[in-house]
């Protein structure tokens, strides 16, 4: 039990983000030294080290704020410690846990005018009910997506960033700044002193051979060199503007139309915020199990079944009506009118799936567009419809500006193997010439219909690239314009590297981005594949 909770609360600094996260992971920090030398924890041991979590939350913010995640921990682990002394299973003590949460969120408003004036809850809360919430469907044998906390708010606002430190002391900071330390970190007090003047909105948390530190900054290099004059070892893992996160904020806000599109489209989440893209997960499938791409599942950990034996070979599944009838409606929330640009309809049936929710969905008018591609060549027109959103435009004229961009986009794909594609089915008019190749690598891509077609094939995979690059070549307009770029891989992200820097040269690509493939689709390329994306704008 102590070195669960003490891998818990490392991993809990290390995953830690923004004011909230940082938060979190002080309750997983004070939770583990709750039960240090414990092998086994029952309902009073668990209270104590409640406790302990819940006290370690509050000193570790130096203006605690109640109405935000600090109330709903305390009071939570208040009912925990009463009724501790009368049960016996952990079951009943975890769900009376989780009723004292939801009921202490749906009381934040009348502690914070904030909260009630904008008629939200703290998302800092909100996150904490949610994490019980997961732990209490896991102990009942129900996996599904947690329940809306009944009276609450739908909305949230990250209170704690905006309120528990108000306006910084005074001052308006411009980076939400992280870093990590790692090794043999100093005392917190010592850590907190060296960084206190240089910024507001401070939280630092140590676990034994790691610390994390959040500020609000002007300054970012000078938080770094304030630590490392310590003698600690620094990473600077994140320094965001808020002032252009605000202005971005206030620029979608006007928006006409809201994108929707499926997880295959490759995107890295940075820019899926920056343009408030939702994104509906298709399902990877191994044998009995079933998993949300990059939702339950991230890239590595599916890599690392996909190359097990033991593991069954993934089978993959498109999103549900209702699944998409949520995406819809959280875009519609923020718009007049939602676009759903979706994997190609030759390669699955989400096409389908969502025309046919679009056509059950009463919130907005919605219009479903066939991108007849994948990966990144789907991400490029996700990324191309949400930037002429935000500049005002509509349906139809963003449609237009797709249809003229389709001919003037591309891809070529190879894999190191044909076994997971033949498997697929999804090989299309490319059956024969894959049958055909033997000892050959082959070079794939996407007719005007969207199915996948023979483009090439070499001899040893050293030849591929240069194939590619050539094959490229002939493929992109005499006057490329504005001309964006891609490389997504299967498990090689080194080659995948090295090939971006090659392509953004031989090219002169306004921007290249690597990216690992989806796993729906990993799932149908295998190990080693890769692919070289193109948009000419």
């Amino acid at each position: 039990m102590a070195g669960m909770a003490s891998r818990i609360a490392e991993a809990g600094v290390l995953g830690a983000r923004g004011n909230s996260g940082m938060m979190l992971s002080h309750y997983f920090l004070g939770f583990a030294e709750g039960l240090e030398g414990r092998d086994r924890a029952g309902p009073e041991d668990l209270a104590t080290a409640m406790r302990r979590a819940s006290n370690s939350l509050y000193q570790a913010v130096d203006q605690p704020i109640e109405g935000t995640i600090l109330t709903v921990v305390r009071e939570a682990t208040e009912e925990v410690e009463r009724f501790s002394l009368i049960v016996h299973g952990l079951e009943e003590l975890a769900r009376r846990w989780l009723g004292a949460a939801r009921d202490s969120l749906k009381r934040t408003p009348d502690l914070l005018s904030v909260l009630r004036e904008a008629n939200v809850v703290d998302a800092g809360a909100k996150g904490f009910v949610c994490f019980v919430e997961g732990m209490v469907g896991l102990i009942d044998g129900d996996t599904t997506r947690p329940k809306q906390v009944p009276g609450a708010a739908l909305e949230m606002r990250d209170v704690a960033a905006e309120v528990a430190f108000p306006e910084d002391g005074g001052r308006a900071f411009r980076f939400c700044s992280e870093f990590i330390v790692r090794g043999d970190p100093p005392e917190q007090r010592a850590m907190q002193e060296a960084v206190r003047e240089l910024g507001g909105s401070l939280i630092v948390t140590r676990a034994h051979s790691v610390a994390k530190i959040h500020i609000h900054t002007d300054q970012p290099a000078e938080v770094e060199r304030a630590l490392a004059a310590l003698g600690c070892s620094v990473e600077c893992v994140k320094a965001e503007d808020m002032r252009a996160q605000h202005e971005t904020r206030r620029r979608l806000a006007k928006r006409k139309l809201a994108v929707v599109t499926d997880s295959t489209c490759d995107l890295p989440p940075e820019l899926i915020i920056e343009h408030d893209i939702t994104v509906v997960p298709l399902t990877a499938i191994f044998g009995e199990r079933s998993f949300l791409d990059q939702v339950d599942i991230t890239h590595e950990e599916f890599l690392e079944r996909l190359l097990d034996p033991d593991h069954p070979q993934p089978t993959t599944s498109q999103p549900s009506p209702a699944q998409l009838i949520e995406g819809y409606r959280r875009a519609a929330e923020h718009a007049g009118d939602v676009l759903g640009i979706f994997v190609g309809g030759a390669l699955s049936g989400t096409l389908g799936q969502a025309q046919a929710a679009a056509s059950r969905f009463e919130g907005a008018v919605v219009r479903v567009f066939d991108s007849r591609a994948a990966s990144l060549g789907l991400g490029f027109q996700v990324l191309r419809a949400a930037e002429l959103a935000e500049e005002g435009c509509g349906i139809e004229e963003i449609v237009g500006e797709l249809e003229r961009l389709r001919p003037r986009s591309g891809l070529f794909i190879t894999v190191d193997t044909l076994t997971h594609l033949q498997r697929s089915g999804r090989v299309g008019k490319a059956k024969a010439f894959l049958g055909g190749l033997l000892d050959l690598k082959p070079v794939l891509s996407l007719d005007e219909e969207g199915f996948l077609v023979p483009a090439g094939h070499v001899r040893g995979s050293e030849a591929l690239v240069p194939k590619v690059i050539e094959l490229v070549r002939q493929s992109l307009p005499a006057e490329p314009g504005r001309l964006r770029m891609a490389v997504a891989h299967v498990g090689c992200e080194g080659m995948a590297e090295e090939l971006a820097g090659i392509v953004g040269r031989e090219f002169d690509a306004d921007e290249v981005l690597v990216r690992p493939a989806a796993n729906v689709i990993a799932a149908h390329l295998g190990p080693g594949a890769w692919g070289v994306f193109y948009q000419a704008q």
